[in-house]
């Protein structure tokens, strides 16, 4: 249950109040937003070779920072930090290849990285033929999801409304 009295950048709750709940929403927002650890802009950019070509060091960097944004956009939005660390743990974890998804989409990776992704992970660990079918699949499903999300046109208020469901509803 949120917490019915406002701390640590939270708000109190509006009881049920019809006339409340808008701006109760609107905040709810834009404290998800305000969460967000870097600008969108930022996860391609700082990845990218002088020729605009990803190197798979860049690739694996872009792929860390996605990550590690999830978890922190995750520890600063309103009522996670208040779960106990073992129910916060569990949801990321439960939920971090949505996440990834929605952040890839996000920051609007670029869709020729997908290929390279799957290099790194078959160049990391040897696998059976039976694996790579499946590894590959995987990232045809990723590319796959990143891609009809980058045609809703989703803003960033959406998106970390997203964040919050997928994280929130396990």
């Amino acid at each position: 249950m949120p917490p019915t009295q406002p701390h640590h950048g939270q708000f109190a709750l509006t009881n049920g109040d019809p006339l409340h709940c808008h701006s109760y929403l609107s905040g709810y927002i834009s404290l998800l937003l305000r969460a967000e650890p870097y600008p969108t802009s930022r996860y391609g950019s700082q990845c990218m070779q002088p020729n605009n070509i990803m190197g798979i060091e860049n690739i694996c960097e872009l792929a860390a920072r996605m990550l590690f944004s999830a978890v922190e956009w995750a520890r600063n939005i309103p009522f996670f930090p208040d779960l106990q660390i073992t129910d916060q743990v569990a949801l990321l974890r439960l939920t971090w290849s949505e996440l990834f998804v929605l952040n890839a989409a996000q920051c609007s990776m670029p869709l020729h990285v997908a290929p390279l992704l799957a290099a790194a992970g078959l160049h990391a660990s040897p696998m059976s033929a039976d694996r790579v079918v499946a590894f590959m699949d995987h990232i045809r499903i990723f590319q796959e999801q990143v891609e009809k999300l980058k045609a809703l046109h989703v803003d960033s208020a959406e998106y970390s409304c997203l964040k919050a469901i997928v994280l929130f509803t396990s």
